[in-house]
């Protein structure tokens, strides 16, 4: 029986899954951080090790390669970064041969999970955000994606470092007060903000910690706190300006598909935001429920890889 291998590698958490020529899923796993400029390549490679054993453990299997692996990879921008993902797949025995592995940027296979294969638009936002498309002739855009020194509007990077930016303001005067400073308080663990500053300097406040704090920014919002309320309409913004980018490109005369995918960009009070949004700049799209989840997309991918093509019943399978 062949058996192939998706892998949803982002930078948060990685999630493997395991199925049959058929679709049908025989196991699933995860690991921890698979973002190499973060975790590292030993850590990211590990990341994924972790999850693929236990997706085997799972479905009862012996480790042995796989008919079709695709990983779907947070910070994979390059054709290097491409060939280091493969050869790790390779040393970690997923595959006997390199034309067996495909490798691509995680929004990929939230695209290809999410409509199923067809062409369209896929806007994620979790840590970090990106907006990434494929038409009807394969031509692709992506929008975003800059990581979260440079860019990442509207994820949860983002949220979060604007999150301690109002605080900070409402504190010494500049802005009005705002329920976030309690919040900020007690998500970073400090007694007041300017300790921040030290936390900052001396290394101990890290990415993730500074995301999950986009939480707090969902929850105060939900609350009716007037400055999370803005910081979730400005990053409703940011991201609909990355589907506008890619619809103009890839859509200039057709309604795209567009699906949402990512921790954030799925929270139950900011999709609505983020809809509204998108309304407003690309009128002519139409969201539409995830067909399947990320991982499931890169065993999809996967799929296509042994040229199984995706039908209406491997798609049932996946789900």
């Amino acid at each position: 029986m062949a058996l192939y291998l998706g892998i949803d590698g982002g930078g948060t958490a990685t999630r493997a899954l395991l199925c049959d020529e058929r679709g049908r899923v025989l196991g699933t796993g995860t690991g921890g951080v698979a973002n190499h400029l973060h975790a590292g390549w030993d850590g990211a490679a590990e990341s994924v090790r972790l999850a693929v054993s236990a997706a085997r453990t799972k479905a009862g299997l012996a480790p042995a390669p796989f008919s079709g692996v695709f990983l779907g990879m947070a910070a994979t921008a390059s054709d290097e970064t491409r060939r280091r993902w493969r050869n790790t797949a390779l040393e970690l025995g997923l595959a006997a041969a390199p034309e067996a592995i495909g490798v691509d940027h995680d929004i990929r296979i939230a695209l290809a999970g999410g409509l199923a294969g067809r062409p369209g638009i896929a806007l994620i936002a979790g840590t970090g955000s990106s907006c990434y498309g494929r038409n009807a002739a394969g031509t692709t855009w992506q929008a975003g994606g800059w990581g979260s020194i440079l860019d990442d509007g509207g994820g949860g990077y983002w949220l979060g470092l604007r999150a301690v930016g109002a605080a900070i303001r409402g504190d010494d005067g500049r802005g009005p007060a705002t329920t976030l400073r309690e919040h900020v308080l007690a998500r970073l663990g400090v007694g007041n903000l300017r300790e921040i500053v030290t936390r900052l300097h001396d290394g101990t406040l890290v990415r993730h910690e500074m995301a999950r704090l986009a939480q707090d920014v969902l929850a105060c919002a939900a609350e009716g706190d007037a400055a999370a309320q803005e910081l979730l309409a400005r990053g409703a913004g940011e991201l609909a300006t990355m589907v506008r980018a890619v619809a103009q490109k890839l859509f200039p005369a057709t309604a795209p598909e567009i699906i949402l995918a990512g921790s954030t960009a799925t929270a139950p009070i900011f999709t609505p935001v983020i809809t509204a949004a998108i309304a407003r700049q690309v009128p002519s799209a139409h969201i539409v429920p995830a067909a399947l989840s990320p991982v499931a997309g890169a065993a999809l991918l996967a799929l296509e890889l042994g040229g199984i093509a995706a039908s209406s019943e491997i798609v049932t399978a996946l789900r």
